[in-house]
């Protein structure tokens, strides 16, 4: 029965799934199903798809024996106040991998998301960014939302603060198990950062030279009939943790994508991206100074 021993940790919309889908084609590793179980995420019980070591461990029990990098990718980790923690308790020597993007464009992605899924239900962005300080009151969230979704997922500034996040994952693991990656050099050279993930991991390159983008923003066609797949999911799942059943649903995935279709990145207007600089700008600040590399151009107006 294979045991984990690598963790992609986040952060969301920063490339976690892209890679966590090239890394799967390498004989080397063997990553579970569902993407995302956030088992360790404790203080997100709503994100998480098993509850218990013995059910999580089983999410693996398809690894070869011999396989070197056993693995999984849950974009809240990093998030977590808890996650990182706990995954030091069930492997202190766990190698992790965590990605990182420019704050000013993360948040619009998230807030895309969120919509898309059918979690958040103020689709102006600058609305729903204002709208952080009084969700912290549970009475003010979204009315019939998807609560796959912690509350915390809507305070955009938190989940978006990813220096303050990376200096918890340095307190918790030593820097020589973990590697960060920025989503523009992932962007700008995949096959490079790729290999260099491979040498992080201990594999042999496997000369790949193709990376199609994964995850690119998609939303339903029909805003009535993608809220009714997902509801239908919604109560599948429910019925299947009460089942104890691991095994997920390809059914309803192949569903999502076709009743889909592919849209363009949301920018967000040139006053309000002023507004994000100045709200991320000193953590944009102390995650340069982390890492050691100048990442004021983030917070800059763009030319």
């Amino acid at each position: 029965m294979g045991r984990p021993n690598f963790f992609i940790v986040g952060a969301p919309k920063c490339g976690t799934t892209a890679l966590r889908q090239y890394l799967s084609a390498h004989p080397g590793t063997f990553f579970c199903e569902p993407k995302e179980p956030h088992y360790f995420a404790t203080d997100f019980p709503s994100h998480r798809y098993v509850t218990t070591e013995e059910n999580y461990i089983r999410l693996f029990d398809r690894a070869p024996a011999d396989c070197p990098i056993i693995g999984e990718a849950s974009s809240w980790y990093l998030y977590s106040r808890e996650a990182l923690a706990n995954i030091a308790r069930f492997d202190p020597n766990a190698r992790i991998i965590a990605m990182l993007r420019n704050p000013i464009e993360m948040t619009p992605s998230l807030h895309a998301q969120l919509l898309r899924d059918f979690a958040e239900s103020e689709p102006d962005l600058r609305r729903a960014w204002d709208l952080q300080e009084e969700r912290r009151d549970p009475s003010r969230l979204p009315k019939n939302r998807n609560t796959r979704y912690d509350p915390r997922t809507f305070l955009y500034r938190d989940a978006c603060k990813l220096g303050e996040q990376v200096d918890r994952l340095l307190q918790v693991f030593p820097g020589d198990q973990v590697k960060i990656i920025l989503f523009d050099d992932f962007s700008r050279d995949t096959q490079n950062v790729y290999e260099s993930v491979l040498a992080f991991l201990g594999l042999p390159p496997d000369g790949r030279a193709e990376f199609p983008k994964a995850n690119v923003r998609r939303d339903y066609r029909s805003r009535r009939a993608g809220r009714l797949l997902f509801q239908t999911w919604s109560a599948a799942s429910r019925l299947k943790s009460r089942l104890g059943i691991l095994t997920t649903f390809g059914l309803f995935k192949r569903l999502e994508r076709f009743t889909m279709e592919t849209r363009e990145p949301v920018e967000p207007d040139p006053e309000f991206r002023k507004h994000l600089a100045a709200a991320f700008r000193s953590d944009i600040e102390s995650l340069s100074r982390t890492l050691g590399r100048d990442l004021s151009h983030w917070s800059e107006e763009p030319t």
